[in-house]
């Protein structure tokens, strides 16, 4: 966010300087001018926006906070895992297994494995070379959370090693390696929230799946603009899942499926995208079945790749 917010400055203080214009021609002349720097305003602004609408793994798993969903390492990947990974695909592809799998144990609280899974991010992201992902002065504070017990701040750093990662590969042109970090990520968070429960017609965790087809819908907008062949063929296999999500909603009422609001998102005081609005969606147990299949077949494919 901080990048944008220095673009927007850039920018405002260009058309300040444009209108200050005592002379009539200059300012006709300087119109032109305005116009395009407004107009790449608005495009990097989408852009920017766009990818927040893409909720990073601690936004999926913030509804886990204060549920009564009990806790299965199963779910995550192996740790032991990251050793295996030698191509940068398969790195970045993991390093988004492993950050949603750190959203998903530090939103349950759980102390010891949040430290191992910190500890597989770090290592990945020295790896990929990003280099403030997760820095001395985030394993400083880790270390200071788990000697005091303290799950909510362990959630804070998840979140924010995750954003890290993201502000350092878009400042510096790596968009490729941060597109594989966003879909591994993503994937690695629904499989994990597919099967935290069976089943059940209009559960809060349901609605979350349900949810993610706006989700998959930016994600698919965000990667078509990175051009890189490998990425590419990575997000071609999100067919099956974007197939399924096409008809999420045609078992509901029309009265349901008409209702919508206007889309929101905010920062919650743990420092997570919250967002809210749009198009009412709702998943049935067939679809919630071909999904949880569809998911972990591409889900096994990534963290069994090298």
């Amino acid at each position: 966010m901080k990048n944008l917010h220095n673009k927007l400055f850039t920018i405002t203080i260009a058309l300040i300087l444009a209108s200050c214009s005592s002379n009539t021609e200059e300012a006709v002349v300087n119109e032109p001018a305005s116009e395009s720097i407004q107009e790449e305003s608005n495009n990097e602004t989408a852009a920017d926006n766009l990818f927040y609408q893409v909720p990073t793994p601690n936004e999926l798993f913030a509804v886990l906070k204060n549920s009564n969903v009990a806790y299965n390492r199963e779910n995550l990947s192996d740790v032991s895992n990251a050793s295996n990974y030698l191509t940068k695909a398969s790195k970045a592809l993991n390093f988004g297994v492993y950050t949603a799998d750190l959203a998903y144990v530090t939103s349950l609280g759980q102390m010891d494995d949040a430290s191992k899974f910190f500890e597989t991010v770090r290592s990945l992201s020295k790896d990929l070379e990003i280099e403030n992902a997760v820095d001395e002065v985030i394993m400083k504070r880790l270390q200071s959370n788990l000697e005091n017990s303290n799950a909510d701040s362990l959630f804070y750093l998840s979140n924010e090693t995750y954003y890290n990662a993201y502000s350092y590969l878009e400042e510096n042109d790596r968009r490729d390696v941060l597109g594989m970090i966003v879909v591994g990520g993503w994937i690695e968070g629904l499989n994990i929230i597919l099967n935290l429960e069976p089943y059940s017609e209009g559960s809060e965790v349901c609605q979350r799946i349900a949810d993610q087809k706006l989700t998959l819908e930016n994600l698919l907008i965000f990667t078509s603009t990175i051009e890189n062949d490998q990425l590419a063929e990575i997000v071609g296999e999100l067919s099956g899942i974007e197939e399924i999500f096409n008809y999420v909603s045609d078992d509901v009422d029309d009265t349901e499926s008409s209702e919508s609001t206007e889309f929101t998102s905010s920062e919650s005081a743990d420092g997570v995208m919250i967002f809210g609005g749009g198009e009412s969606n709702s998943i049935n147990e067939k679809q919630f079945n071909e999904l949880k299949s569809i998911v972990l077949d591409l889900r096994t494919s990534i963290i069994e790749g090298s």
